[in-house]
């Protein structure tokens, strides 16, 4: 018997994890997962337009994706899915075997080319504010490819009465999805959604020395 799932993380807002090769070598923190796992990440861009800060702040907010919890500057949304075989072991226990599982992680950020005119300095600030909330999506990203890890590993260790084990699959499977979502939401509040890693445009002023 032959079962596919699909469960799907969507976080505000998006530990390097080893894995496959790289496909954004501006940043391979981007297609790093967990062995195991199939991963992949692709990003989709918004343009916004402006001169200044506070012109493109205006455009963030204006621009920038829509969820149920709010209106952001970028999202990461990480589609889940997997698929195994049933083994008799011997008498009426099965396991499961050739267990495979798949994450595509998409996330959405904003593009901004800068005019000849630009207010200087707002390039710099913009690299940085950008820098940082790179950072957080792949945050988000790698506890999407956390949680696909531990499917793969609780499945693998399943072994139970054969007429049981869909049930006892997806009651495993279901409960690291709901791990996974809290500990989204725990990701964003203690980061402020990423403020606490620097994203904020423009970026704060640092003391003086």
């Amino acid at each position: 018997m032959k079962r596919k799932s699909r469960a799907i993380a969507c976080c505000s807002l998006g530990a390097l994890l080893a894995g496959c090769a790289t496909k954004h070598p501006e940043n391979p923190a981007l297609d790093l997962f967990p062995a195991g796992v199939d991963g992949s990440t692709d990003i989709t861009y918004y343009d916004i337009h402006g001169r200044t800060a506070r012109e493109l702040v205006a455009q963030l907010r204006q621009l920038g994706p829509k969820t149920a919890t709010g209106a952001f500057w970028a999202e990461a949304q990480s589609p889940m899915r997997w698929t195994y075989r049933t083994r008799t072991d011997g008498g009426e226990r099965c396991s499961l075997t050739n267990v495979h599982i798949l994450v595509h992680t998409e996330i959405t950020m904003p593009r901004w080319v800068p005019p000849a005119d630009t207010e200087p300095g707002v390039y710099d600030q913009w690299q940085e504010s950008m820098a940082a909330l790179t950072m957080h999506e792949v945050g988000h990203k790698n506890i999407s490819a956390q949680a696909a890890r531990e499917v793969l590993d609780r499945l693998k260790a399943i072994s139970t009465d054969c007429n049981d084990i869909g049930t006892v699959a997806a009651r495993a499977t279901d409960a690291i999805m709901v791990k996974m979502r809290a500990d989204q939401a725990k990701y964003d509040a203690e980061t402020h959604h990423g403020q606490t890693q620097g994203v904020a445009f423009p970026p704060p002023k640092r003391p003086v020395p």
